[in-house]
């Protein structure tokens, strides 16, 4: 039978389906706005249609053009300026107050000098209520790349924060996509977006780095590494975000493919590093052990690193046009099979650990006429980690994520206003694959001789699959400019319908063999060889060979769950003179916990005089799920514990299923409470934006002992000392930042510049424990001495994602007569600070309290600078480019950590490292 709130959905995306005509004939030219990509004559026309100003201009100039989306809040003057971006035309007002279309004043260039560069990308376009930061694609292309991945670009940004060991010296072979932090919230509550889809990673984000877990294979918070060599624009919302967006507690990442270019054209490159060409900053006491470092957390002495992009791209027709794109990365790690302190003992050979992303895009836009426009989306992005275990033969594993995203978009320009209409279907994985099903521990033999004690391991842990399916839905409705009760009002509705399917299987039947005995056969009585469990070789016990006669068994199995969310959202953006306000009002519901949300938002702004703007809100949002907190109930149940046997003829006895040690039992979904302020204001050339915002985390996702919680849950097969998860988290932040940028380039000396200064203070009250951390004593809350002073346990500083303070300084420069663009970013840093636990009690009214104590370390300098050159060749046969990269120019020592062993030896980020980028594009 057909679920009622099965059969509503299936009918609203039937109908929602039908609200947009594929094919339609073209009508009269309607005053709306440009939110999707339109002829530029019909933007123009509805953007000083909406503003009540005459425009005159030949049709001519603007025909064979298309406009780019303008985001909410635009000012009239900046609308005219990002539609006309790169057109050679201007908006020229005149003094009866009307616009004109020229052409701007052309400056013949040179023989020989390549096409101008906009200099220009590190925007605020039109956040009426200081809803985030935009980088544009000139911005992108010119910045140091690194990994080529969507987190690193966003260093310039004073709402985001970094993992400490982003830019460590043990991971500089490392290719995945670096975690950030929005305003404080955990780095797995951002949403991820691609074209408006999402590519968020809900499986299991906030599992730690290690590959060797018995249950789990390492993951992070973005399902895809998505290369930002394709994006047209990078935009983080951070406040005031609109309610058309939810499923985040900390921002919005939106990222916006490019649409293909009007001729034929593409690209290739080749970008490489290496450990040759990377300075190192290593503890003197750890020097030794990293230079013969061996499987993963070791170290990467030695690497070598490359990414390969190919693009293509054109209309094949007046109508359609059509981007395609592979790129690969790939990082070689070769390290010792034997652990640090063996090699000298046991000898140098060495192992390969890899790492690699491959991802194959296509695009493709259909402009049916001048009111729909449809575009299609389809990448494959997978990525396959290979690692090893030190010591142990046949313990390789390949960590596999990533997968596959594809999305159709329709956008109808109406008469009133605009109906965009997406579907989107993914298939990602955070899966591993081991080398082998079993784990071996032998007596040290002849035959098996690698062991570096008197035993000998071998083997791997099994394959595991764990599988997100997404299917989601999105329409969103526009209205043009209304005028209604005094002022001036756009509308806002839209609606959600998305289906995920989450599965953890483990996909081969896993044993961990132990306790050799003596044997002078691997063939029994029934002639049968035990070519696994049984190895002859002579062991220093003198037997001639040798067979394992305990296991602990791990079934096949498979655990999984289906889960609905419906939303929809309204909001009305009005304008009263110079106030404007922005009601909106979100409602979701899922089948996962089963609650609905309510998120009001609330954004207003007042535009004091010309120049000056003040903006204030208060807003709600709410968290992502995490399907782990589900699947983990009931994983611990496929193990079967002491199963033995007494010779190769016996039969293995079947043991005892274990008890269940993880407990899901949510009835709540964590949220964000959020106050902002903010000013900006235009001076002497100037846009200096002076923004505070408060986050209030309540409700947040911990994990705890059952006993803890004096939860008993009614489950027999419930381990006496099950985890669960439970609503007690909560933090605080306040954070205050001060962005200063110039309104126009900077002419000078035949170069042309921007610039963009960027200040943060962050006050994070309280330390927030991630998900998968043991939070027993943040529930407690105990009485503590940290530093000199007694706290309660949660008023510890948090110590990853939090410096305290930065500066950041993002300048571009283009001197066109050597065809050459340079780019700087310089981070100033507040230093690391440990938090440590001493293992030392004192008396607190009466009661032994733990003492903690901080260890500070000095400020963090790092200036990344890129080098961009290119050059046009004879005869219009494209251009060659080369861009060179250095990361940490000066080569600082920055300590961002300290080991876990008992000396805490000081942890170091990457020092000087240079990448090359050798192209050709036409």
């Amino acid at each position: 039978m057909t679920s009622r709130p099965a059969l509503i959905a299936r009918s609203a995306l039937s109908l929602a389906l039908m609200a947009t005509p594929i094919f339609v004939h073209a009508q009269a030219t309607p005053p709306g706005q440009a939110h999707a990509a339109v002829p530029l004559g019909r933007a123009l026309s509805g953007w000083a249609g909406q503003h009540g100003v005459p425009l005159a201009f030949d049709p001519a100039l603007t025909a064979g053009r298309q406009a780019p989306a303008l985001a909410a809040g635009t000012t009239l003057e900046e609308g005219f300026a990002r539609l006309l971006d790169g057109t050679g035309l201007q908006a020229v007002r005149r003094r009866d107050g009307s616009y004109a279309l020229e052409p701007a004043a052309a400056v013949p260039a040179p023989r020989g000098r390549m096409p101008a560069l906009k200099v220009g990308g590190l925007t605020q376009p039109a956040f009426r209520y200081s809803e985030g930061l935009a980088l544009e694609a000139d911005y992108l292309q010119a910045q140091v790349a690194g990994n080529g991945d969507i987190g690193s670009m966003l260093r310039i940004n004073p709402a985001v924060q970094f993992d400490n060991a982003q830019l460590s010296s043990y991971t500089p072979g490392d290719i995945s996509p670096a975690e950030i932090s929005i305003n404080g919230a955990q780095f797995y509550q951002n949403s991820f977006l691609v074209d408006g889809m999402s590519f968020n990673n809900d499986i299991d984000p906030g599992q730690e780095g290690s590959p060797y877990r018995l249950f789990a294979a390492p993951g992070g918070s973005q399902a895809l590494a998505l290369d930002t060599d394709l994006l047209d624009t990078l935009t983080v919302l951070d406040s005031n975000v609109p309610a058309a967006y939810g499923g985040f507690s900390g921002g919005v990442v939106d990222a916006r493919l490019r649409r293909p270019s009007d001729v034929l054209s593409g690209s290739i490159s080749h970008q490489i590093t290496r450990s040759a060409w990377t300075r190192y900053h290593i503890a003197e006491a750890d020097a030794e052990n990293y230079a013969n470092a061996s499987s993963w957390g070791d170290g990467q002495p030695e690497f070598d690193k490359a990414i390969t992009r190919i693009t293509l791209e054109g209309h094949p027709s007046e109508r359609v046009g059509l981007l395609a794109n592979v790129t690969r990365k790939r990082s070689t790690i070769p390290t010792y099979f034997y652990s640090s302190h063996l090699v000298d003992d046991y000898g140098r050979e060495k192992a390969m650990q890899r790492r690699e992303t491959t991802q194959s895009l296509l695009k493709g836009v259909w402009d049916v006429n001048e009111r729909l426009t449809v575009d299609a989306t389809l990448t494959h992005t997978p990525t396959e980690n290979q690692f090893f275990r030190s010591n142990i033969r046949h313990a390789g594993i390949r960590i596999e994520t990533g997968g596959t995203l594809a999305s159709l978009r329709a956008a109808w320009t109406t008469d009133w206003g605009t109906v965009t209409q997406q579907l989107g279907w993914s298939d990602t994985e955070q899966s591993r694959d081991a080398e082998q099903d079993d784990y071996m521990t032998w007596s040290r033999s002849t035959s098996k001789d690698w062991g570096t004690t008197a035993l000998t391991l071998e083997g791997e842990f099994g394959d595991i699959e764990q599988r997100q399916k997404r299917l989601q839905y999105k329409l969103d409705l526009k209205t043009d400019a209304l005028q209604a009760f005094g002022g001036e009002h756009r509308l806002g509705a839209g609606v959600l319908l998305e289906r995920d399917d989450f599965r953890y299987a483990r996909l081969t039947e896993s044993s961990t063999y132990t306790t050799p005995a003596r044997t002078s056969t691997c063939t029994n009585r029934a002639g049968v060889t035990d070519a696994l469990t049984c190895a002859m070789g002579t062991t220093a016990s003198g037997w001639p060979g040798q067979y394992l006669t305990r296991r602990t068994r791990y079934t096949t199995g498979e655990i999984g769950f289906d889960t609905e969310t419906y939303g929809m959202y309204v909001e009305d953006d009005m304008r009263f003179g110079p106030v404007s306000v922005r009601p909106g009002l979100r409602i979701e519901r899922d089948t996962y916990i089963g609650r609905t949300t309510v998120a009001p938002r609330l954004a207003a702004s007042w535009a004091v005089r010309d120049g000056t703007l003040l903006t204030a809100g208060a807003n709600r949002y709410y968290d992502r799920d995490i399907a782990t907190w589900r699947l983990r109930d009931g994983v611990n149940r496929l193990r079967y514990n002491s199963e033995r046997r007494t010779s190769l003829d016996s039969d293995w006895t079947v043991g005892t299923q274990a008890s269940n040690d993880t407990h899901f039992d949510l009835d709540r979904v964590g949220y964000a409470d959020e106050l902002m302020l903010a000013l900006r204001q235009d001076w002497a050339g100037l846009r200096v934006n002076l923004k505070v915002v408060n986050r209030r985390y309540r409700d947040q996702v911990i994990k705890v002992q059952g006993r803890t919680l004096d939860q008993q849950a009614d489950d027999p097969t419930l381990a006496t000392s099950y985890d669960t998860w439970t609503n007690g988290g909560r933090a605080e932040t306040n954070i205050y930042s001060l962005t200063v940028q110039p309104l126009r380039n900077l002419a000078w000396g035949g170069t042309r510049s921007t610039a963009l200064l960027a200040l943060d203070w962050t006050d994070q009250r309280s330390t927030l424990p991630e998900y998968d951390d043991q939070s027993d004593l943040f529930y407690q809350n105990p009485w503590i001495r940290y530093d000199g002073d007694f706290i309660r346990y949660r008023d510890l500083p948090p110590d990853n994602y939090n410096r305290p303070w930065t500066a950041r300084l993002s300048t571009i420069t283009r001197i066109d007569r050597w065809n050459l663009t340079v780019s700087n970013l310089l981070r100033y840093r507040a230093g690391y600070r440990a938090i440590r636990d001493t293992g030392r009690n004192v008396l607190f009214d009466g009661e032994a309290a733990r003492v903690w104590e901080q260890q500070s370390y000095s400020p963090a300098l790092t200036w990344d600078l890129r080098l961009a050159w290119e050059q046009p060749l004879p005869s219009s046969a494209g251009r060659i480019f080369a861009n060179v990269d250095v990361t940490n120019l000066l080569d600082k020592a920055n300590a961002y950590g300290e080991s876990s062993s008992a000396t805490r030896t000081v942890l170091y980020e990457t020092g000087r490292q240079f990448w090359l980028e050798l192209g050709y594009r036409f």
